[in-house]
């Protein structure tokens, strides 16, 4: 039974440091402002429409990703209502949102009918686009913000895990706009 314990003790003293190298408290893991954004599939607009892809955006449209945890929760019902009503405001800077989520796809059209959001939205019920953004929980997205420009590279990102408000959303990617 002694021995026993004192392996375990070993065991334990030996992998807490290894496990710690793998992702520090508070690291931001995400890529980085410059870099290319992982690609990643998203539906078609309809059921049985084709698929596309992050990277289909690319010479044509800015892409703001929005991570957040679950739709008709109290910010992102807030987060959400208020991108719909800005809308236009973001379509004139040649932005195009995306709300990524563990939702499943009829619950996340249920909340952009409820809300009245006008972006588009994907469900990632296995958190692997999350993943690739390090923006994944045990069981939902974290809130991180990534804008992508029209190369494909992302320009701004946000990965405090807090809401931000549309007008300083607004703001903050405005200088993105003329470029």
């Amino acid at each position: 039974m002694k021995t026993h314990l004192v392996t375990i003790a070993l065991i334990i003293a030996l992998a807490v440091p290894v496990f710690g190298q793998l992702a520090a408290p508070g690291a931001d893991n995400s890529p980085k402002v410059g870099e290319l954004a992982p690609d990643f599939q998203i539906p078609g607009p309809t059921r049985g429409a084709p698929p596309s892809n992050l990277k289909d955006f690319q010479g044509k449209k800015k892409v703001l990703l929005m991570f957040f945890p679950g739709a008709f929760t109290p910010g992102c019902t807030t987060e959400f209502t208020e991108a719909g009503q800005s809308y236009d405001k973001f379509n004139a800077m040649n932005i195009e949102m995306l709300g990524i989520s563990a939702d499943l796809p009829g619950a996340q059209n249920k909340f952009k009918e409820t809300v009245g959001a006008k972006n588009s939205f994907v469900s990632d019920r296995s958190l692997a686009i999350a993943q690739k953004y390090d923006a994944a929980n045990p069981n939902n997205a974290k809130r991180y913000y990534f804008l992508v420009d029209e190369s494909g590279k992302i320009v701004w990102k946000s990965t405090n895990n807090s809401l931000i408000p549309t007008d300083k959303l607004l703001t903050d990617l405005g200088q993105f706009a003329k470029k």
